[in-house]
C-alpha cells in the first residue's frame, strides 16, 4: 500500500522485493517516504526517508518485557532516544536541529558499545542501518514520525486477502487492487464512490469523469 494524504494505491505483488515496490513507486521518487523498516525501501536513493518510530518503540517494549534483567538496558536507551525525538516536535526550528544532532550522536555511540545479548545486537544494528531515517520528521515540516497512514490502509486489505478477496488468481488480485484503490481514495477525498463509479460506467469515455488520481 502507498498512502499519501489524498490517495491510496493497493497492489498484490508477486514477491516482496525492490522490483515489486517499483510497480507503484517510481525508483527515482524524490519525495519524502515514511515507511517501516523493510530493507528494499532503502534502495529508493533519491527519496528522503522516515522510518516508522512506532515499530521501533514497539520492538523496544517487547524486548524490555521479554529479556532478562541484565539485557534490558539497551532497548531502554533506544526507547529513550526515540521518545526524546518525539517530544522535540514541539520545539522551535533551532532547538529541533540541536536535538537531532545530539540524538544522532547518541545513536552512533550506542552502535559503538558492546551488547552481550544477541537480540540487542540486532536492535542496534537495525537502528544504525536506519540512522539517516530516524529524525527526518524533525527536519522536514509536515512529515509524520510513523507510517500510520499505510498501516491503517493495509488492515482491511490483509483481512480481505485472508478470507478470499478475489486474489486467488492474478486477474482477481489486479481487480481487487484497483477497486480498493478507488474506494479508499474516494473516501479520502470526500467523494461518493458509488456515484463516481456509476458516472464512470455511463460516461462515453473515462476522460469525461474527473479523475481521483
Amino acid at each position: 500500500v502507498a498512502a499519501p494524504p489524498t490517495a491510496t494505491a493497493y497492489w498484490v505483488a508477486d514477491g516482496r522485493g525492490f522490483d515489486q515496490a517499483c510497480e507503484v513507486i517510481a525508483p527515482e521518487f524524490a519525495g519524502v517516504m515514511v515507511r517501516d523498516g523493510w530493507a528494499p525501501y532503502r534502495r529508493f536513493d533519491n527519496a528522503t526517508h522516515q522510518t516508522c518510530l512506532a515499530h521501533l518503540l514497539r520492538r523496544c517494549d517487547e524486548l524490555i518485557a521479554d529479556l532478562p534483567a541484565w539485557g534490558r538496558d539497551t532497548p531502554r536507551k533506544v526507547r529513550e532516544i526515540l521518545t526524546e525525538a518525539l517530544i522535540a516536535r514541539d520545539l522551535g526550528d533551532g532547538e529541533r536541529m540541536a536535538v537531532v544532532a545530539d540524538l544522532a550522536e547518541r545513536v552512533e555511540m550506542l552502535a559503538d558499545d558492546a551488547h552481550p545479548h544477541n537480540e540487542n545486537r540486532k536492535l542496534v544494528a537495525h537502528l544504525y542501518a536506519e540512522r539517516d531515517a530516524l529524525f527526518s520528521f524533525l527536519t522536514h515540516p509536515g512529515t509524520d514520525a510513523t507510517n500510520w497512514r499505510a498501516e491503517q490502509a493495509v488492515r482491511p486489505a490483509v483481512v480481505n486477502r485472508k478470507v478470499w478477496g478475489g486474489n486467488r488468481t492474478w486477474r482477481g488480485a489486479a481487480t481487487q487492487g484497483r477497486m480498493m484503490s478507488v474506494l479508499r481514495t474516494a473516501s479520502q477525498q470526500g467523494v461518493d464512490a458509488i456515484d463516481f463509479l456509476s458516472r464512470l460506467a455511463r460516461a462515453p469515455t473515462p476522460a469525461d469523469v474527473p479523475s481521483l488520481f
